[in-house]
This record gives C-alpha cells, sequence and structure tokens, in this order.
C-alpha cells in the first residue's frame, strides 16, 4: 500500500522500477477536505506531496466556500483514481477524519470503469 498519491506521476514513475516485484500494488487515496488539509498534508506527512496545480485548485475552492473545497479535493482524488488505475492492483481510500461518505464519494469513479461501491 502506497503513501497517499496526490500526484499520480510520481507513482507512475515509480511502477516500473519495482516491476520486477511481483507483489500487488495497492494506490493510497486520501480525499483532500480543505486546504488546511492539503498544506498539512504536503508539509508534515512524509513521503506525501501535493502537487502546486493542486494546491491552487484547494486554494481557489476554498475561496467559495469550505463545501467547495471539499468537492474540489474529491475531484483530485477521483482523478489520480483515473489515472493509476490501469497500473495497480487496486486502492485504499482512506476516510478522512471518519467521514466514511467521502470515500465512497471518491470511489463512484470506479463505476466508470464497470465496477461498483
Amino acid at each position: 500500500i502506497t503513501q497517499p498519491v496526490f500526484d499520480p506521476q510520481i507513482l507512475l514513475d515509480f511502477l516500473p522500477k519495482i516491476e520486477h516485484v511481483k507483489i500487488p500494488i495497492i494506490a493510497g487515496v486520501w480525499p483532500l477536505v480543505s486546504l488546511r488539509n492539503a498544506e498539512f498534508m504536503n508539509n508534515e506527512v512524509p513521503g506525501a506531496s501535493v502537487p502546486e496545480e493542486y494546491m491552487a485548485r484547494m486554494r481557489k475552492a476554498q475561496e467559495i466556500s469550505k463545501e467547495e473545497a471539499r468537492a474540489e479535493g474529491i475531484r483530485i482524488a477521483q482523478e489520480a483514481i483515473e489515472k493509476t488505475k490501469p497500473y495497480v492492483q487496486g486502492f485504499q481510500v482512506s476516510a478522512p477524519f471518519g467521514r466514511v461518505e467521502y470515500s465512497m464519494q471518491v470511489l463512484s469513479v470506479l463505476k466508470k470503469f464497470g465496477g461498483s461501491v
């Protein structure tokens, strides 16, 4: 299970380096719930890196409302799943602050791939 994937390209660059290791790769996904949460993940969580592009999106959303920031964080997490799904064997989606409904919203993107939640 990886650290939370905020920058799918980092994971995609890493996978070829371990392709000789025959174990399932489960991508960690953490839906950001606010700009403060994004800043914390970026600055305080070892191995987590929130790209500036996503930080800017979270800043813009936070200016609108906390609900919009939460929705933007869910969209970012869904994008990470869409970009990495072909290359990993599964996902471990965290429920930030115990809010399982956020995780379920993130996982709804799997319906695009014929999966269910």
